[in-house]
This record gives C-alpha cells, sequence and structure tokens, in this order.
C-alpha cells in the first residue's frame, strides 16, 4: 500500500512538472545593424559602446598626428552606429603613435559580465597582409583567466573580407573575447549568444515573462492534489 502511494505521488509530480513548467531559449543577437542603438563613451586610445546588451571596446590611434604636430587621429572608416554615407562596423585600428604601440583589437564583453559565446564572425581587412601573412587572433577570457586562443586566417590585400563560424566552436562559456590582428580591421558583423534564458510567452500576443517558472518540490504538489481530491482518486485506482 506504501508504495502504491509513493508511485501515485511521482506519477503526479512528473505529470505536474511537465504541465507547469516553461521551456527557456537563449538569446542570440547579430551585429551590426542600422536599426541598433548604442551609446559611447571615448577613451584616451579606444571608444567604448554599449548596445544589445553587449560591451565592445575598440582600439584607436587617436594621438596619431600624420606629421602636422597636431593629434588628429585617424579616420574611421566603419562607424557603428549608423551614420550617412559610412560603411556600418568597427574599424579596429593598430596604434601607432602612442607608448606602447599595440595591434588592432576589439574586445566584446557582456554589460552585466555574465558569460556568452561567440558563434560567427565577418571581418575585413583594411591593409594588406598577403605579403607576411597573418592570423586574426581571438582570446577567450573568463573570470580573468585567458582560454585556448583561436587562430584564424587572414592573409590577403586590402578589401579582403573573411567569415567563420564553424572554426569557433571552441569559443563558448566566456565572459570575454578579445580579438587581435597586427594591422587595422572592421568588424562588420558577429553573432552571439548570451546564457541568460527567457520563457516563450504561453500566448503568443503577452510578451515573455520574467523568468523560468518554478516548479514546486512533491509534497507542495501532493498536498494541491489532495485538496483537489486527485490523490485519492489515483490511490483508489492503484488499490484497485
Amino acid at each position: 500500500m506504501k508504495s502504491a502511494h509513493f508511485r501515485a505521488i511521482a506519477i503526479i509530480t512528473l505529470f505536474c512538472a511537465v504541465l507547469f513548467s516553461r521551456s527557456a531559449i537563449a538569446v542570440t543577437t547579430t551585429f551590426f545593424d542600422p536599426s541598433q542603438t548604442a551609446t559611447t563613451s571615448p577613451g584616451d586610445i579606444s571608444d567604448t559602446i554599449d548596445t544589445e546588451g553587449y560591451r565592445f571596446t575598440y582600439s584607436l590611434d587617436k594621438h596619431f598626428t600624420g606629421g602636422t604636430g597636431t593629434e588628429i587621429g585617424r579616420q574611421e572608416l566603419y562607424v557603428f552606429p549608423s551614420e550617412a554615407n559610412v560603411p556600418i562596423g568597427l574599424h579596429a585600428q593598430a596604434v601607432t603613435a602612442s607608448d606602447p604601440t599595440g595591434s588592432a583589437q576589439i574586445n566584446i564583453s557582456r554589460v552585466d559580465g555574465s558569460i556568452f559565446d561567440l558563434n560567427a564572425l565577418t571581418f575585413r581587412l583594411l591593409a594588406n597582409t598577403s605579403g607576411a601573412g597573418a592570423n586574426m587572433e581571438i582570446t577567450p577570457v573568463l573570470n580573468g583567466n585567458d582560454g585556448q586562443m583561436v587562430f584564424l586566417e587572414a592573409s590577403g590585400g586590402y578589401n579582403s573580407t573573411f567569415s567563420y563560424s564553424t572554426s569557433l566552436s571552441s569559443l563558448i562559456g566566456y565572459d570575454a573575447y578579445n580579438l587581435s590582428l597586427y594591422v587595422d580591421f572592421a568588424l562588420l558583423g558577429v553573432t552571439l549568444t548570451d546564457a541568460t534564458v527567457v520563457p516563450p510567452p504561453i500566448d503568443p500576443e503577452l510578451p515573455p515573462g520574467p523568468g523560468p517558472t518554478p516548479v514546486p518540490e512533491p509534497g507542495t504538489y501532493a498536498m494541491m492534489l489532495v485538496g483537489l481530491g486527485v490523490l485519492g482518486r489515483i490511490q483508489f485506482k492503484v488499490h484497485h
């Protein structure tokens, strides 16, 4: 009798868990789109853009003088948010007029610091690397510790464009990714998936809820169903 009672509770618990639980989906965002808005924070040799919950910090050669004696910086050939008559994207510049000098870099993170995946990216060379050869170096970071670097072929002439997705399969579950190339490049697109789970709406006309519906403990289900008279009916069927 006791084993039948527990079997009944187990069946009810499983049924209610399926009935009341709501599936969750990860949030995937693809940049860069003219409809996306952003806020920009300037730095000494970089700018930072916050958009769609992500933060992009990209290097700029702001102390470049061009022989004028005045720091005029170098023109950004790609910009985000979009501007009229300028291609959309992020122009990472090699730093040539600061101490120390450095490669062109873009660091991607979440504004809230949570983990996310780097699924795909497209970048364009803004210099010729066909002679010396080049690799886009991607360093994943988690809690300040570097993960296994990924090297993407980036040898070509000016305006050569490269797209990668399957080569990025290891870039999962980090809180930052640093892209580095020894010459200027433009990040034209990147697809990111964050760790946030958002339950889809039960009614397609209603907005998503704040989070997954908590599943009560088995004992709670049992008490709920006893109150409804359901448990007694199931026990009756088990004994007879």
